[in-house]
């Protein structure tokens, strides 16, 4: 056997620290920020942290509710009958889990290089509050490339995204409905002997089929599988015990304490964003530290101790690149949003997240992370930011207005309607005809069930 000496070109992905840092930070909620700060600073001598005091006696009253997630997805899940600190056991039960941090764990026990690793994590945090994968591989690729000192293959990234929907829950970082179920399948099926069969089929339902079961047309499901109808009810019951939204347990409560971001005012007839000092992180340096840090010089500083000053410098500066980033976003949003604040939902232009990547010349995978869990204040309430993105319905007088406005417009029709004689959807799509906007029946039902508006036969009394 010959021995020879090869060089081999390959490319890697390398997300630095202070990049991975700075995602990280753009898509945390306020509480969470509180947290990871408060972290850091003990972690951290250099670094001055001071609670704040909103925050903090939200987060002390969340923690007294004690919730025990029963479900378990892992058979090499720790027992409660493990040999560990009770005290440690009750403070990670008594804070609700997020959806990333639980996919955070389990990535850093990947035995896989850094990159790698790091490439798996920025994907999941783009996944939305199901779980999903709302935004387009290509695009997120796309983004990373232009963030990295060497590019890297789509191939690549397509691997890390396959790495990530091995993870727990079953179903995760899907791009639909199909793929998740599919992906529930396969997991089913890598440890089944027994009923393989119709597993098997189910599978093949929810690859090709799947508005088929909506409809309940078991008839072509039959022709096309080739499989008695038996067979394919029992696939269909396999489907119905799946999970649709794999992150749905991680999802927050309805009622959950917000704190704004910014706050909007009117100002010389004009709504304008105003940042909320209550909400401002307070983290600085440590003086002190710092003096003396200087006072020795460079050439004097221990390795280590250099090491946490640059640390400190990174954090301080990547929550100053947050704040300006939400302020920028939120500015952007309500330039384009005037008449809501004015006029209420009625007034809601249709807007994507596009036109705000394309005007403050950012990712649309940065605007898709300001806008989760980011909260603007206004005399009208309190709002996500995502609220302010909706899609266009046309109308005939050739301009488009937000489905927002359009589910605004429903309620008002059925708010003003007769007790003892509702109006149908029929009737409420006319009505919508008259004011010139063309819209289906089945969509103003859509939008109905959205607005949780009962159908005509129950709202009549």
């Amino acid at each position: 056997m010959a021995i020879s000496l090869n060089t081999r070109v390959s490319q890697t992905v390398s997300l630095t620290p202070q990049l991975q840092q700075s995602i990280k930070l753009l898509q945390l909620s306020n509480s969470e920020l509180e947290q990871e700060l408060a972290k850091a600073a003990e972690e951290n001598p250099l670094l001055e942290f001071e609670p704040n005091p909103e925050i903090e006696s939200n987060l002390s009253q969340s923690n007294e509710r004690v919730e025990v997630n029963p479900q378990s997805w892992s058979n090499n899940q720790a027992s409660q009958d493990d040999d560990e600190d009770w005290g440690e056991r009750y403070e990670r039960i008594a804070h609700k889990q997020t959806l990333l941090e639980y996919l955070e764990e389990q990535i850093h026990l990947l035995k896989i290089n850094p990159e790698d690793r790091s490439l798996i994590a920025y994907i999941a945090g783009c996944l939305d509050e199901r779980g999903y994968l709302p935004e387009d591989l290509q695009a997120i690729h796309a983004d990373i490339a232009t963030q990295l000192t060497e590019n890297t293959s789509f191939n690549h990234t397509e691997k890390a995204l396959a790495k990530l929907q091995t993870l727990d829950p079953p179903g995760i970082g899907a791009r639909d409905l199909a793929e998740c179920l599919s992906l529930q399948i396969d997991r089913t099926l890598e440890s089944i002997k027994d009923n393989r069969a119709a597993w098997e089929l189910a599978k093949e339902i929810v690859t090709s089929h799947l508005p088929k079961v909506g409809s309940k047309d078991w008839q072509k499901i039959k022709q096309a599988s080739g499989k008695s109808e038996g067979e394919v009810l029992k696939a269909v019951e396999l489907i119905r015990t799946l999970q649709h939204n794999p992150g749905s347990q991680f999802e927050r409560e309805n009622d959950q304490w917000i704190l704004p971001d910014v706050v909007v005012r009117l100002k010389h007839n004009r709504w304008v964003v105003e940042s909320n000092p209550n909400a401002k992180p307070r983290l600085t340096l440590n003086n002190e530290y710092a003096r003396i840090l200087k006072e020795n010089g460079q050439k004097k500083i221990d390795g280590a101790l250099k090491q946490k000053m640059l640390e400190a410098s990174w954090l301080v500066k990547n929550i100053a690149q947050r704040e300006e980033t939400i302020q920028r976003v939120a500015q952007a949003i309500v330039e384009r949003q005037q008449q809501f604040f004015s006029m209420g939902a009625i007034g809601m232009k249709p807007l994507v997240l596009r036109e705000i990547a394309e005007e403050l010349e950012m990712h649309e995978s940065t605007i898709s992370r300001v806008t989760t869990q980011k909260y603007l204040a206004c005399p009208l309430g309190i709002f996500e930011f995502k609220y302010f993105f909706s899609s266009q319905v046309s109308s005939e007088k050739g301009t488009g207005i937000s489905s927002t406005a359009i589910q605004a417009l429903i309620k008002k029709i059925v708010e003003e309607e007769s007790a003892a004689k509702p109006i149908s959807d029929t009737q409420i799509a006319q009505l919508l005809s008259d004011q010139g906007y063309i819209i289906a029946r089945r969509t103003i039902a859509k939008y109905r069930d959205i607005l949780r508006i009962p159908p005509v036969h129950l709202r009549k009394q």
